[in-house]
């Protein structure tokens, strides 16, 4: 069984904590493969929606990234010596840098690597041409509970409706959070939690969510539960005056035992 972890970024600390998950599963000679550098959005409409009035300053910023882009890249794939690329290298791993998540490079890359299971960890949005290479298929895991909470800011969306927040692992499809889940488990939400801390709890869940299904999928079928469309709701990113709401409904729904794992 090849499994591979795509990530958007060579020092990516959530990617290292998926990676240090499955190992203890006992799965080993992971791969990771990398993007060097994030996209962002790419028409004036997504800019303005993405930084506002700091976009000249962004702007700014890119332009000089451009500058240096070269070079960068140059040294960047020649000395991978990074934290994460020590990681995978002593699990017996491959560590790869590309230049684009969704590019025709990383396509090969994961054809040569004969990828059976592609999992995700901080990456781009992945499009159809890199969906279509693993055997089994790709996985990720996200912080909502499929098919009722699809999108952005789930973590905060959940609490603000007064559900116990949670996670989801499932099949990624073309679509945004709409391919079969797999499992589902509550986070455990405290009386005295922020939903900073809430959200890095859930993090800590999503590795070992992750691990457990590509564990699972070393030896037998993953269950899969198909989504309806109709099911669930695509949220976007919270207006800062909820999340304050938000915040403060916390304490309504910090109940231990409330929490539940729906592993199949």
């Amino acid at each position: 069984m090849t499994v591979v972890i795509l990530t958007g970024h060579p020092e990516n600390r959530y990617a290292g904590d998926v990676l240090r998950a499955i190992n203890g599963r006992g799965v080993r000679k992971v791969h990771v493969v990398a993007g060097t550098w994030k996209s962002g959005p790419r028409n004036l409409p997504g800019l303005l929606r993405t930084h506002g009035p700091s976009l000249p300053w962004v702007v700014a910023k890119w332009l000089a990234r451009g500058a240096v882009r070269p070079l960068a890249s140059f040294f960047s794939r020649r000395c991978p010596a990074t934290g994460l690329a020590a990681d995978v290298e002593r699990q017996g791993g491959r560590f790869v840098l590309v230049e684009d998540p969704n590019g025709t490079e990383c396509g090969q890359i994961l054809g040569q690597l004969g990828v059976d299971i592609l999992v995700l960890a901080g990456a781009p949005i992945v499009r159809a041409n890199i969906l279509g290479i693993p055997r089994i298929g790709t996985l990720n895991a996200h912080q909502g509970a499929l098919p009722k909470y699809r999108g952005m800011n789930v973590v905060e969306w959940a609490i603000f409706d007064g559900s116990v927040p949670s996670v989801s692992v499932h099949f990624v499809d073309p679509g945004i959070d709409t391919g079969d889940v797999v499992a589902t488990e509550e986070i455990e939400v405290r009386s005295t939690d922020t939903i900073e801390g809430v959200r890095a709890r859930a993090a800590t869940t999503q590795a070992h969510l992750l691990a457990w299904a590509v564990g699972v999928a070393c030896s037998r079928p993953l269950p899969r539960l198909p989504q309806r469309a109709a099911e669930g709701r695509q949220y976007y990113v919270m207006h800062p005056r909820l999340r304050r709401v938000t915040q403060r409904r916390l304490a309504g729904v910090s109940d231990p035992a409330r929490a539940s794992t729906t592993r199949r």
